[in-house]
């Protein structure tokens, strides 16, 4: 058995008995819980607290309201990230509180064993559709999800375009999932770059598919990245956009380009066939049987 301890980040706002279950797969001596409340969820730490009896479990404070898109992302993940490295971990997994382990944890700590030193992201090819992101300046990077400010937003960025006014220039921007498995190397290297990150992002849009690729392929420590054609060459890859992150996330499915597909009950012999060690999304309100099934097969 490993004797390496994995931090998990947990990003949460909604639901907290399916996330209770989540935690209770957590639960191993071999893991430290870091789970950041969304301000604006109806509940708080009480509403999680005695499920876990074996992982240690940290609460982040103060509590960031985080909004779809927005800079608040990239900097709840900073928080997790200072909180987690304050004593190291092999390897650091941000999740979300609608997410599920789809392998036990012995096997996904074999796996990291077996893989040190990498660096799990999955990198998307630059579109030069997406480069207003980060090219332009979002004047309310928190209101994209709204329709005001939203419209305000591209209205800015409309009169900047013709004007040829940009910023970041001389960056090379990479995408990735938000979602990331990385070493206590880079997470440390992350956080030394925090200042970095906030000049660079802070007026930008919907950052956290940007900041975590853009530090690593720009850093010293790019050649970390893990080639999943390596190691999944002969098995069965069901979504390759995010094989490199370990996680099974199926947007063919999903209902728009900001939701990827909610399993069902129906999706059982994918999700048990898939090479992937967590799976996303999974909603209790949609379909409880299917959470309640892993649940049962992984503390089986």
């Amino acid at each position: 058995m490993s004797a390496q301890k994995h931090a998990y980040l947990l990003l949460v706002h909604t639901s907290p008995a399916q996330v209770r279950k989540l935690l209770e797969l957590l639960d191993d001596p071999r893991n430290d819980l870091y789970i950041h409340i969304d301000r604006k969820a109806p509940f708080g730490p009480d509403a999680l607290s005695g499920c876990c009896r074996r992982a240690g479990v940290h609460f982040i404070e103060p509590r960031r309201r985080v909004n779809w898109g927005g800079v608040s992302i990239m900097r709840t993940t900073l928080d997790l990230l200072k909180a987690a490295t304050a004593e190291p971990h092999a390897y650091y997994h941000l999740l979300s509180g609608m997410d599920l382990p789809i392998k036990s944890q012995d096997e996904i700590h074999a796996f990291f064993d077996a893989h040190p030193e990498r660096e799990f992201l999955k990198l998307w090819p630059v579109e030069p559709a997406r480069a207003h992101r980060y090219q332009y300046y979002t004047l309310f990077p928190e209101g994209q999800h709204f329709f005001l400010t939203n419209l305000l937003n591209n209205l800015v960025k409309g009169i900047l375009i013709a004007l040829h006014i940009r910023i970041n220039k001389g960056i090379n921007f990479h995408f990735a999932a938000q979602w990331f498995s990385i070493s206590d190397k880079f997470a440390r290297y992350v956080i030394s770059q925090e200042g970095w990150l906030e000049r660079v992002f802070r007026h930008t849009g919907t950052c956290d598919e940007v900041f975590l690729p853009t530090l690593l392929m720009n850093s010293p420590l790019r050649h970390r990245l893990f080639d999943p054609t390596i190691h999944f060459e002969k098995q069965q890859v069901v979504d390759p956009v995010h094989l490199g992150n370990l996680r099974l996330i199926d947007w063919t499915r999903g209902k728009s380009i900001r939701h990827p597909w909610v399993f069902l009950a129906g999706d059982w012999d994918l999700l048990m066939s898939a090479p992937y060690f967590w799976a996303r999304k999974f909603d209790e309100r949609i379909d409880e049987q299917i959470i309640d099934r892993i649940y049962a097969e992984l503390k089986g």
